[in-house]
């Protein structure tokens, strides 16, 4: 099977990572201490051993992250930094939390109802996690350190009655706008850009990664992978799979219930006149189900079988392909996928970005090249060249692949993203245009209408008519944990800084607002009207907006803490 193959092709590395494990495990603490050891990181000023982090990571990866997926080095590594800033400040477990700890944990993972006591506790976990007891006492309390130090903190965050009511008061003021949008590409054509423009501003984002998303531009591509694929196609199996009669009946004699019934509606119930015995009528008698007919729903049926029967045949094919290309491994030998393809009437092919044409793929375009897969990208980047994937399952079926080359981060060449360059410069160019002429009529000492402003507009664009768009009342982008949005229905974009702008208007002014993600524009804000927050809504629900704002500047607060207490800390580079 595939799983013995993979062993048989890796057990070289599987078997000197067991040997590792024994060895840095396996050794007691003590005895590691008598082989020097270089420090691998330092916090607050205090260098960290290998031994005394490799205890740490060894003990902390078993007991609390033994499916983890990423790497399990810097999450340990904060640990070892709260627990470090816990001692700094005086902050100890005593024995009675220490117990209530252990008791509490142990009625997560068995229930109250179990009793469980903090010497069975401990033996459970050393039989389940490899650990001996002094390992376990000591990963515990350090985890109930971590837990009363971010409890300590927490505790020390307030919020004051008034600053509750200025968080609600601005989260549900809400403003009402018209808008008029100069967008960048309206200008595009009255700009010219030079051959010195055009290299200034490649060399300025050459060694930036592009962001669209953000409006910035950016011509460092980032690491990309070629690979070849045999891939099993659902379709191409259903066309020829062969469905008999039978199976078709089959089918609709064990599904017709779940599927093919007809729901017939109940009647109303019929008048009850005096003196009228309590018989049960007629119609109150259990009616015989009626199906839609077998020749109606066989077309359907037989679509269903063909898939089915694909997706078996699917399986089957591409895992004797799978096998036949680890055997070929083990061999030393370098299967071909193209002569596999063949054999096995399956397709070959070399898979091109949707985006640039490339055959050289980013993360982002696995997205297009293999939908519905998990972690496509991740099974591709994660391996060697010519190291081939297991089969992997996506919305047309299966394949599996392997990376035939890779190229490392770098700046693309000018001549290969000239064009793109050119159109970014200036739609550059022309949202500062947009900005000098918004910038212009709004900075008129001259008290104006939004008629004024439009008759100005079509005067300095040259006779261009922009649309104004008048919107509902929305509320201010919030920033929490550095997130600020705000969609703005009638522009059809997510406009923050238009929103923001409305907020610093008073009603009938008129301001400018430059938005850089989504399609780029400068607009002109007219602030029709603010409405404030309902005191009497606020009131009723303060409790409720109370923990939800506490608890938010907790984390807000925390997230900065922990930042703070990383600077103070470094582990060295080759060990992260």
């Amino acid at each position: 099977m595939v799983s013995s193959s993979w062993f048989r092709r890796h057990q070289k590395i599987v078997y000197s990572v067991m040997i590792f494990a024994m060895f840095v495990w396996g050794i007691s603490y003590s005895a590691m201490e008598l082989i020097p050891q270089k420090p691998i990181g330092k916090i607050q000023g205090r260098k960290i051993t290998q031994n005394e982090f490799a205890d740490m990571l060894g003990r902390w990866q078993r007991l609390f992250f033994p499916q983890e997926q990423q790497s399990v080095v810097s999450l340990v590594w904060k640990q070892l930094m709260l627990v470090e800033e816990a001692g700094r400040m005086g902050i100890v477990v005593t024995e009675q939390e220490a117990e209530e700890g252990f008791l509490r944990l142990g009625f997560q993972m068995f229930g109250e109802a179990a009793n469980v006591d903090r010497n069975t506790l401990v033996q459970y976990l050393c039989n389940n996690f490899r650990l001996n007891q002094e390992q376990i006492v000591r990963t515990l309390r350090e985890a109930l350190l971590v837990e009363k130090l971010d409890s300590f903190m927490r505790s020390s965050v307030k919020m004051t009655s008034e600053e509750i009511w200025q968080r609600y008061s601005m989260e549900n003021e809400q403003a009402k706008i018209k808008a008029i949008a100069l967008k960048a590409r309206d200008f595009v054509d009255s700009v010219n850009v030079t051959e010195d423009e055009i290299r200034a501003f490649y060399e300025k984002h050459k060694n930036e990664e592009d962001n669209r998303d953000s409006g910035k531009p950016g011509y460092k591509l980032p690491d990309r992978v070629k690979i070849e694929c045999v891939v099993a196609n659902l379709e191409d199996f259903a066309k020829l799979a062969v469905v008999s009669e039978d199976e078709i009946k089959k089918y609709y004699e064990e599904n017709k219930d779940a599927q093919y019934k007809i729901a017939v509606p109940e009647p109303a119930p019929a008048a009850k006149t005096a003196g009228a015995d309590d018989k049960k009528p007629a119609s109150d008698e259990k009616a015989t189900p009626s199906y839609k007919p077998l020749a109606e729903v066989k077309e359907d049926i037989q679509t269903t079988l063909r898939r089915q029967k694909a997706t078996e045949k699917v399986s089957e094919v591409i895992g004797k392909m799978d096998e036949e290309v680890y055997e070929a491994l083990d061999k030393t030998e370098r299967p071909s996928f193209k002569d596999l393809a063949n054999k096995y009437k399956l397709v070959y092919e070399i898979p091109k970005s949707k985006v640039t044409g490339s055959e050289y793929l980013t993360e982002k375009d696995f997205l297009d090249v293999l939908p519905g897969a998990e972690h496509p990208a991740q099974a591709a980047f994660s391996r060697e060249v010519y190291e081939p994937s297991t089969p992997i399952a996506f919305v047309a079926g299966k394949v599996v692949f392997q990376v035939i080359d890779k190229k490392p981060s770098e700046a693309a060449p000018l001549e290969e993203v000239r064009n793109v360059v050119v159109n970014d410069l200036k739609m550059e160019k022309g949202l500062l245009k947009a900005k000098e002429i918004a910038e212009k009529i709004t900075g008129s000492t001259k008290a104006m209408t939004l008629d004024d402003t439009i008759n100005l507009l079509k005067t300095e664009a040259g006779g261009k008519q922009f649309p104004v768009s008048e919107t509902d009342y929305f509320a201010r982008p919030m920033k929490i944990f550095n997130k600020e949005s705000r969609y703005i229905e009638a522009l059809k974009e997510d406009c923050p800084n238009v929103a923001k702008k409305a907020f610093d208007l008073k009603a009938g002014q008129f301001g400018v607002a430059q938005e850089m993600s989504g399609e780029k524009a400068c607009y002109i804000v007219n602030l029709l009207e603010r409405k404030p927050a309902d005191k009497t809504a606020f009131e009723r629900d303060k409790d409720n907006v109370t923990k939800r704002y506490l608890a938010e500047k907790q984390e807000a607060i925390m997230s900065e803490w922990q930042v703070g207490i990383g600077r103070n800390a470094e582990i060295y580079t080759r060990f992260q």
